[in-house]
Formats: structure tokens, sequence, C-alpha cells
């Protein structure tokens, strides 16, 4: 059993053309995947899943990532147009509990210079711990344009007290075979992590931000 690129193609753009009809959008809504588990036992932390994977194509849009630095890099960040976070706003940010809970829900990605990791460790571990979201390093000479692309092409994976992942595979406006590749990608990526592989999958659903949801069927 498994999801062939014409199944996954056709679930893509029944979900488009449903929400479509139902309403006019003001916002390029985002096309996601629902996926359904079986038989893991996520009391046990070793089924628990928490992974970045890289897609064949990108998602759409501006990558939604946060540079924690200071100095040379910081001001790489600012002309790059991403969101740049010193040390000051850190600590700011800890005094703020919710403005940085908002923060943490809203970036996708945080990045930091490695005298800032623990920096972030310290005032913002609570917050973006549990939430998958602690910084990756990043050298004071890194090629943001590189990260950018990268980060563009990457998909959380993240299973933790409920069988189901959620992931995102791009923009409603990319074309149908762009999004059935970037589905065919992360189901390949989950099936191969999970013990009984794709025997493992209960059921997978497509939809858009505010559509309704089209189950993809098996062949």
């Amino acid at each position: 059993m498994s999801y062939s690129p014409n199944h996954l193609e056709e679930a893509i753009s029944q979900a488009k053309a449903q929400s479509t009809k139902r309403k006019k959008r003001k916002f390029t809504e985002t096309v996601e995947l629902s996926i359904g588990l079986r038989d893991i036992d996520l009391k046990n932390p070793a089924n628990r899943i928490n992974l970045e994977t890289l897609v064949p194509h990108d998602l759409g849009g501006k990558s939604n990532i946060a540079i924690i630095a200071e100095g040379d890099l910081a001001v790489k960040s600012k002309d790059s147009g991403l969101m740049t976070l010193s040390r000051a706003d850190i600590e700011r940010l800890a005094k703020e509990p919710k403005n940085a809970k908002k923060l943490a829900n809203e970036i996708s990605f945080f990045l930091a210079e490695p005298p800032m990791m623990a920096i972030v460790a310290r005032f913002l571990g609570k917050i973006l711990g549990p939430r998958g979201k602690m910084p990756k390093p990043i050298p004071p000479n890194a090629d943001l344009d590189k990260f950018i692309e990268r980060y563009n092409r990457t998909v959380k994976l993240r299973l933790k007290t409920t069988p189901v992942i959620n992931a995102k595979i791009g923009k409603a406006d990319l074309d149908d075979k762009t999004l059935a590749e970037n589905a065919n990608s992360l189901i390949q990526t989950l099936t191969a992590r999970l013990p009984k592989g794709v025997t493992q999958i209960k059921s997978i659903y497509v939809k858009t931000t505010m559509g309704p949801s089209s189950k993809i069927q098996r062949n």
C-alpha cells in the first residue's frame, strides 16, 4: 500500500477547489497535510518524532526565520529583511512572557550565533523548548542567502502526545504537481522513520488553511 502521485495531485486539487468555492480569501492560503498514525505508543519517548526535513520545492512566501545575533551577522540579517534579535531583545522578552510566546508561535525557525545559544537557553528555553524551537547555531560569517533558501524548503514533522502529524506542503498558489511532490517527500520521510513503515499510517488528509479536508486515497 502506498500513495501515488496521481492520488496526491487529485486530493490537493480537490482541497484547493473546495476552499475557493466556499469563500474568496484576502490572503494566499497554505496547503497542509494531516497524517493520522496507528499502533504507536506515544507514552514511550522513543516513539515521538521531532525532525526537520527538506522538500524538493520552495514552499512559497518568505521564510519565517529569526536571527539571534549581534555585530556583522545582525547587520546582514537586517539587510536581508529577517527578524533580528539582540541579547537585549532576548532579555526583554524574558520579562514579557506573553510577547515571548507570541513570537515563538509566529516564528518557524530560530538561528543564533554560538555565543548567543546559552543566553537564549537561559532566558527563553522554557518557552522555545516545548515548542521544538530552540535555535540552531549559525556561524558569524554565514551566507544568509543559502540559509534562507534551505529553510524555504524545510518542514517540521512533530509527533508528541496525539497520533497525528500536521505539516505544510506549500502555498495554495503553487501548482498541484509541485505540492504533490512536496507531499510525497514528507510521506516518504515519515514512512522511513516509522518502525513498521507505511502500515502505521492510518489516513492522510489534505486541506488549505481555511478549507475542508480531502482524503488522499491509497493505491
